[in-house]
């Protein structure tokens, strides 16, 4: 097994874990959307989540020629990865809050969103920290990567969220065919 083999299976266990756990709320939301209204943001949210994941395993591909196994790898592995665990399971209420998605997604917001900004963060600071800047698309796309939920956070309008998440979501899945 070498270096990216070995790195590539713990990113795969770390966001295995936050894909497990959307797709458990989604099955949840299902089974309780007679009892417990679904909403729109909450959705968003996990699309949200499904597609950062998947564009940190496109982009950790495309870097395999650089990867050497090391503490930093990890220590990177688990600051762009947790956050979308914690994500994943902080964005859907308790079975003893009886309030609708949508509810818990505006109480929750805040934290939801910093969290969200995490990652990119944590992958920005490594890759300048190892001497490759951004620029041109890279460098846009990190930055409205982070800017989006930074934006969305004071934010109290339902539709500006469902608006806000839905370019989040696009602008995701588009960025994972453009690196």
């Amino acid at each position: 097994m070498n270096d990216f083999e070995y790195l590539f299976s713990f990113y795969a266990l770390l966001l295995g874990l936050s894909v497990a756990n959307v797709a458990s709320g989604f099955g949840d939301m299902w089974r309780e959307r007679h009892a417990m209204p679904i909403g729109v943001c909450t959705p968003l949210l996990g699309l949200v989540v499904l597609s950062g994941g998947m564009n940190i395993w496109v982009r950790f591909w495309h870097t395999q020629h650089d990867v050497h196994f090391s503490p930093w790898w990890l220590l990177s592995a688990v600051g762009v990865t947790v956050p979308f665990i914690f994500v994943s399971r902080a964005m859907f209420p308790t079975a003893s809050e009886p309030k609708s998605l949508e509810d818990h997604y505006m109480e929750q917001r805040r934290v939801l969103l910093l969290a969200l900004t995490v990652p990119p963060c944590v992958s920005a600071a490594s890759n300048i920290l190892a001497g490759n800047f951004y620029s041109g698309w890279p460098g846009l796309w990190m930055s409205v990567r982070i800017a989006t939920p930074l934006a969305l956070i004071p934010l109290n309008s339902r539709l500006v969220q469902r608006v806000g998440l839905s370019f989040f979501v696009a602008w995701l899945v588009f960025g994972m065919f453009r690196w």
